[in-house]
């Protein structure tokens, strides 16, 4: 419960930060900010199109040296709660990895994992398990962490 109402809290105060941004034009706009990356099943490597997407992240995370990332890796439903737990973090620390290997400071990365416990798409069909095979994105703005 303690980690559901920490979740829930960044998610709120990140929604409210990051609705005003994106009005520079040198970066995406909001949506594609916290756009989740997907991952092939029980893999953890970067698709390419993650890639693009995790750089319009750093390209914001540069424009305001002052945010943070909460990094949040999921799973589907297959594998039991150990598995999917370990995956789920390997999948955020790969996010990390990129982020960090692009210019990001660690410092301004934080990691969660949650496994099979939170699915955006219920179901079993294929559709429904690459939807919850991600990594989703809470930027929150804080004080200088150059």
């Amino acid at each position: 419960m303690k980690r559901f109402s920490m979740l829930l809290l960044v998610a709120l105060v990140g929604a409210l930060l990051v609705m005003g941004c994106g009005k520079s034009g040198q970066f995406p706009q909001a949506p594609v900010i916290n756009e989740t990356v997907h991952f092939d099943l029980g893999k953890y490597n970067l698709r390419p199109e993650a890639t693009r997407t995790l750089d319009y992240k750093i390209a914001y995370l540069k424009h305001f040296p002052g945010h943070i990332i909460f990094v949040v890796g999921n799973a589907d439903y297959r594998s039991n709660d150990e598995f999917n737990l370990i995956l789920a973090a390997h999948r955020a620390a790969e996010v990390q990895r990129y982020l960090v290997n692009n210019g990001i400071n660690p410092k301004r990365i934080f990691l969660m994992s949650e496994g099979k416990r939170n699915p955006v798409s219920p179901g079993t069909s294929d559709s429904a398990t690459f939807e919850n095979r991600r990594a989703e994105f809470f930027i929150i703005a804080t004080g200088s962490l150059q």
